[in-house]
């Protein structure tokens, strides 16, 4: 039974095909097209399907709709979300202080062990310096307490290239750690633009420095487990066998011998001559040492300060505190590239008479930063 919308429609649609019929339906192409149009049989109209009922309480709609609060998905706490900087310090207080009480490091190592062998890394890309052998002893003749560059402003890269053997070397131009295939580099920052010394000072005259690693590194992390090394006494001989050939086998404290100063034992004696470079100890064809510094102040060049040895580290800090002797302090204060850098970072005044020399040194240093920065 169809409605009345529905019958006045079908009214319509046979008014139209009458009016089509007076005017084209003489037309044999009409006729053939409306035989071919015409249902074989026609379909019975399906009836229309209910909709299925659902019950109110599980109907969705919007929470705001049905006065719900807002959600929350936030995965952190909500003094954090607010910003309390003074509880989140309050809980890294605590958390530092409960690990020294319980052996920190010890208790680290138990926690690795417990996590089991870590996975092997990733073999490093082709090119990488991971896989190159730096040319520590080209660097050394050339550039010891000297800066490095190429003149294209890219600093890290211009000491890289230097050191690399071939020509586009693969490295991290963010990390302050380069590790190559026979030794380690550090990069620091000494001084900022303005002069201010960073947390990598300097001592005993430019003869010692102490040196932060990543917050996330530890003992057993490869590459510090490879800095670490140096202070074993199997590096006795590598020691003597790679020092520069002006500081022939010199040791740090005996400045005085290596600048031509001579000693009398009273007044009136005769003084004593000037005493000979100890003789460099051979060692193995090839032997470069393991750990090797480069320092600046912020946006100069690089000025490579030769091979480091670590004397003493603070693993329960984090990040882990590291204080190094510069094995070839004795060549190095003899560059006024280096003592600008000394002077800037210079914790304990320790400069003696190298003072004015490195202050004259760093005012230059703060010249030529500020003339490139105009």
């Amino acid at each position: 039974m169809l409605n009345e919308y529905e019958q006045r429609r079908e009214a319509r649609i046979a008014r139209n095909r009458e009016i089509l019929m007076r005017l084209v339906g003489d037309l044999p192409a009409h006729k053939s097209l409306m035989e071919a149009d015409q249902p074989s049989s026609p379909k019975p109209k399906s009836a229309k399907r209910k909709a299925a009922s659902i019950p109110e309480g599980e109907q969705r709609r919007s929470g705001r709709i049905r006065n719900m609060p807002a959600p929350i998905y936030t995965s952190f706490e909500v003094d954090e979300d607010l910003g309390d900087a003074g509880a989140r310090a309050a809980r890294r207080k605590a958390r530092r202080s409960a690990s020294s009480r319980s052996g920190g490091s010890a208790v680290a190592r138990e926690k690795l062990a417990l996590r089991g062998p870590p996975k092997p890394p990733a073999p490093p890309a082709k090119g990488s310096i991971k896989t190159l052998a730096a040319r520590v002893d080209a660097v050394t003749a050339k550039y010891l307490g000297r800066p490095i560059s190429d003149g294209t402003g890219a600093l890290k890269a211009a000491v890289i290239h230097e050191l690399a053997p071939i020509a586009n070397p693969r490295f991290s131009k963010y990390s302050g750690i380069q590790e190559w295939k026979n030794c380690v580099c550090l990069f620091a920052n000494v001084g900022d633009k303005n002069g201010n010394s960073y947390d990598n000072v300097f001592t005993h005259a430019g003869g010692q420095i102490s040196w932060f690693a990543q917050p996330t590194q530890h003992e057993e992390t490869p590459v510090i487990a490879r800095i670490l090394e140096t202070a074993h006494e199997k590096h006795d001989n590598t020691q003597d066998a790679t020092a520069p050939e002006a500081l022939g086998g010199i040791a740090e404290g005996e400045e005085g011998a290596e600048a031509g100063v001579c000693e009398a034992d009273d007044a009136g004696a005769e003084p004593k001559p000037k005493p000979k470079p100890k003789p460099k100890k051979k060692s193995a064809s090839g032997s470069v040492w393991p750990l090797h510094f480069f320092a600046r102040m912020e946006g100069c060049e690089y000025v490579y300060c030769g091979r480091l040895r670590v004397l003493e580290h603070f693993p329960n800090k984090t990040p882990m505190k590291f204080l190094f002797r510069l094995l070839d302090a004795p060549l190095l204060r003899h560059s006024d590239d280096f003592l600008g850098l000394v002077d800037l970072a210079d914790a304990d005044a320790s400069l003696g008479e190298h003072k004015p020399k490195a202050a004259a040194a760093s005012k230059k240093l703060k010249l030529e930063k500020e003339t490139k920065g105009r």
